[in-house]
């Protein structure tokens, strides 16, 4: 398994940035790498989620069963995409008086047979904490209206 965690603390309170995470649909209004986001089924804290994005100039599409656990976790698995059965969780915990987030991809890549480790964690690992990071940077700046 590769493992890809990134953290990043934010000027606001835990709830409320659970809150705005949790807001899927509202992604691509401060998400550059995402052009759509809807919830295609709901259940109770259960639902899957299909995002339209860009990777590397290519748009793709994903597929994921998220469920919340609020206040401080939100976990899915990719079920379409380019990585599928990823594992993904958010994980929200105070800190220095605002919140850390911590977001952690674990995934096998098995696209490329015999050599799919290597290829997962010398360039995928590299795409997934970048578009992670991003993530978290944008959260950060729409949390505590920081241009940028």
């Amino acid at each position: 398994m590769i493992k890809v965690e990134n953290t990043i603390i934010i000027d606001a309170p835990c709830d409320k940035v659970f809150s705005v995470v949790s807001d899927f649909e509202s992604w691509p209004r401060f998400i550059l790498a995402y052009q759509d986001v809807k919830i295609v089924e709901k259940e109770e804290n259960r639902m899957v989620i299909e995002r339209k994005g860009t990777v590397r100039g290519k748009t793709t599409l994903w597929r994921s069963e998220t469920e919340l656990i609020p206040p401080n976790l939100i976990k899915s698995r990719q079920i379409i995409g380019p990585i599928p059965d990823m594992e993904i969780e958010w994980r929200f915990e105070e800190a220095d008086g605002g919140t850390k987030i911590s977001l952690v991809h674990d995934f096998e890549y098995k696209k490329v047979p015999l050599l799919g480790g290597i290829i997962g964690r010398l360039i995928v690992a590299k795409i997934v904490r970048r578009m992670a990071q991003d993530t978290l940077e944008a959260i950060k700046r729409r949390m505590e209206n920081v241009s940028g």
